[in-house]
């Protein structure tokens, strides 16, 4: 069960990164490695630096 919610938050981030014009699997690994939480971290400062 958790393993399912892992994949689904991760699945989360990639699609905000879609949504922002991103690259979707690049954002669906860094989130699988660093935790959902830490890759959502990484996105919001990259959204807001302009990188």
């Amino acid at each position: 069960m958790y393993v399912f919610l892992y994949v689904l938050a991760a699945m989360g981030i990639a699609y905000w990164a879609k949504l922002d014009g991103r690259n979707p699997a690049l954002w669906f690994a860094a989130s699988v490695a660093l935790t959902p939480l830490g890759g959502g971290v990484v996105l919001m400062i990259a959204d807001r630096t302009g990188r």
